[in-house]
């Protein structure tokens, strides 16, 4: 063997670039080849990664040596006494497998570390180190298990300033001990989210939920339910294909998936959805945007989808079996950037403003110029009826949503009761504006709306500024917030958790338990899904024509 290696190093070398000191990676990929974990048929590639390149691209790459199953590769990479950090990285597709902490004393993410000694260094051969997310389906011990489970009770129970606010602490400790008991042999990835979740669901926030670690992704099945859908008067229609075939109609009512029907699933997914207060219209719009996923980590991975259907203009129940769909097309589909957008309707001296996102924590200053611009175009047309769309809005900074606020308030008033860290002065009356707004305003809201969101529109309901159009939003006036996303030890599932109680708009009286809801409940009907056409919009600019 050692005769093969030197013969594999001379020739690598002579493809190496000019340096100053040679270092020689050996790794033996044996029993990853064995456990078919790694093929060089199937095109899988090896190379190092580490400080020498910036933990960055693929240009070291390990060659086989001949007869073995040991990979190698010679490199010019520093000087002697220089000691570098590094990992062996495994290229599947797509997908880059990386080793899990191949030497744990080192806190730099158990990366391996080696003191280059002489001109020429030969590391000795080792083998991949590599964690479950390696393979599926995806298993983990029960001894891990156990410690994630107490490090995901712990995280909550000494982080989660309001961690009892909508469930007892004796319900919710009975629950944490229930779904402990449980983990009594080693389990699959799916089984031990759902125990989780069915603790974090019941704490009645929004902002504390579970991430799934981008590792889990790449060994899942591709194999996800291939139908955009659209929740709406308690059934289930079909909104758009992730499949480049169209197989059932827009609009289609669906009916049962593999067998079970669609109210017990859409009561399922709902139940372990995070929402503040256990906010309906937020749980429905959750499972409705991200349905496909839900079902798998839920239901599993099945080869096709049975599903019965009604087609839109009939009666007649129907059966088809669909094919699944990869995730990366279901991502693709669903991509969508942030929308500040302004339209003015001359005819009917009505101007549409689009905020789908407050979320601009590094571009307060651009939000409020974009704003100002909107309202002085208001102002110099003498535009009468305001229609604010924030449909879709999951929040983000109370400087973007009280500078709006400012144009719209009746007068100055706060926009948060108390004082919050770096929003502190957000506690005092908000100075109106110059060109501040004095028309009619319809404001446009869905299950979508949330955190930030929710203040905002809070705080006009209940100073009674305009009209709402929609349905319920996802979010109160009151939420927790700044939230944390700290990983668990061994399945890397992060714990999203609130760290501040409440922040509150200044409002009296509200329902901390139900979003803002609407003065005028308007839902896609499934001819307007079918024709595409936006009913609430609809609705609401021919309220502007009738109404004065």
């Amino acid at each position: 063997m050692k005769s093969l290696t030197i013969i594999s190093i001379f020739f690598v070398a002579t493809t190496i670039s000019r340096g100053q000191v040679g270092v020689t990676f050996q790794l033996d990929l044996d029993s990853l080849i064995k456990l078919e974990l790694f093929s060089s048929e199937s095109n899988d590639k090896v190379f190092v990664a580490g400080s020498f390149n910036n933990w960055e691209g693929t240009n070291y790459e390990l060659k086989k040596l001949p007869e073995s199953n040991i990979y190698s590769g010679i490199f010019k990479l520093g000087n002697v006494g220089d000691t570098i950090s590094y990992k062996f990285v495994i290229k599947k597709g797509d997908y880059s497998f990386w080793e899990w902490k191949p030497d744990p004393k080192n806190q730099d993410n158990g990366n391996r570390k080696y003191k280059l000694k002489t001109e020429e260094n030969v590391i000795p051969v080792t083998c991949f180190s590599h964690n479950e997310y390696f393979s599926y389906p995806v298993i983990f011990s029960k001894k891990k298990l156990q410690e994630d489970y107490l490090q995901f009770r712990n995280i909550l129970e000494t982080t989660h300033p309001a961690l009892y606010d909508y469930t007892e602490k004796a319900v919710l400790d009975s629950i944490f001990d229930k779904n402990f008991i449980r983990i009594d042999s080693d389990l699959n990835f799916r089984s031990f989210l759902i125990q989780m979740t069915e603790v974090i669901s019941k704490v009645g926030c929004g902002h504390s939920s579970l991430w799934i670690p981008d590792d889990y992704w790449k060994v899942a099945p591709e194999k996800l339910f291939p139908l955009e859908l659209c929740i709406s008067s308690n059934k289930v229609f079909v909104k758009g294909s992730y499949d480049t075939v169209q197989q059932i109609s827009v609009g289609s009512e669906i009916v049962s998936i593999n067998g079970t029907t669609m109210p017990v699933l859409v009561n399922k997914l709902t139940s372990l959805t995070s929402a503040d207060g256990f906010n309906p219209s937020y749980r429905l719009s959750k499972v409705s945007g991200n349905f496909s996923v839900k079902y798998a980590l839920y239901y599993g991975y099945p080869d096709s989808f049975a599903i019965e259907y009604i087609p839109p203009e009939s009666q007649r129940k129907m059966q088809a079996n669909l094919k699944p769909v990869a995730k990366k097309d279901i991502d693709n589909a669903k991509q969508s950037v942030s929308k500040l957008n302004f339209e003015e309707l001359e005819a009917s001296q009505t101007g549409i403003l689009t905020i789908n996102s407050f979320g601009y924590y590094g571009q307060v200053d651009m939000f409020k110029k974009f704003i100002d611009s909107v309202f002085l175009v208001i102002n110099q047309n003498d535009i009468k009826n305001l229609v604010l769309d924030v449909r879709g809005n999951s929040g983000g900074d109370p400087f973007c949503a009280s500078y709006l606020w400012a144009y719209l308030e009746p007068e100055p008033l706060p926009y948060f009761e108390d004082h919050y860290g770096k929003y502190d002065t957000l506690a005092n009356p908000v100075p109106k504006p110059v060109n501040h707004y004095k028309g009619r305003l319809f404001t446009l809201i869905d299950g979508n709306g949330f955190s930030t969101t929710g203040h905002f529109c809070g705080l006009l309901k209940y100073h009674r500024v305009g009209k709402f159009i929609g349905s319920e939003m996802g979010s109160t006036y009151t939420c927790t917030g700044n939230a944390t996303y700290p990983p668990l030890k061994n399945t890397g599932i992060m714990v999203g958790t609130a760290r501040v109680r409440r922040y509150t708009a200044a409002v009296k009286n509200m329902n901390p338990r139900r979003g803002i809801m609407p003065d005028y409940p308007i839902e896609q009907s499934q001819d307007d899904i079918i024709e595409n056409r936006d009913a609430i919009m609809n609705f609401t600019l021919n309220l502007i024509k009738t109404t004065k």
